[in-house]
């Protein structure tokens, strides 16, 4: 099976994004994410800089969650629908191009958070400190 090299993008941006939570109320904070993604049998490192701003929309609403999520990962990529915030957990259907739609599930743990997608995709990351 050939793997697209654009599903571990996708999927480094739909959970190292959804990163997690300071206070009780975020979901995530400002700084360095690192974690992995494994999809399709093999694994990928993944790090990413989330900027406070970014971090404001991911503790939004779920409009407001919608809104970063299509500037990451646009809808010409993926079409994203059925976007639900749950107090600890984000909820969200993909379908990217012409593979079929999943459900995609994350929750978070303080700094650290772990995702799951109905297609085996899984991910997880931890906060490692200020951006590099």
């Amino acid at each position: 099976m050939k793997t697209n090299r654009t599903i571990p993008l996708i999927a480094m941006f739909a959970f190292a994004c959804l990163a997690l939570p300071v206070a009780a109320a975020d979901r995530m904070s400002a700084g360095q994410w690192d974690g992995t993604t494994t999809v399709g049998g093999k694994t990928f490192n993944t790090s990413n800089c989330m900027a406070q701003s970014d971090v404001d929309a991911m503790n939004g609403d779920a409009k407001a969650v919608r809104a970063y999520l299509e500037k990451v990962i646009p809808p010409s990529i993926c079409k994203l629908t059925d976007i639900q915030v749950n107090a600890d957990q984000i909820i969200y259907t993909s379908a990217c191009g012409s593979a079929a739609a999943a459900v995609v599930t994350t929750t978070y743990h303080g700094d650290s958070f772990e995702g799951a997608d109905t297609k085996g995709t899984k991910s997880e990351g931890k906060r490692v400190g200020a951006c590099k």
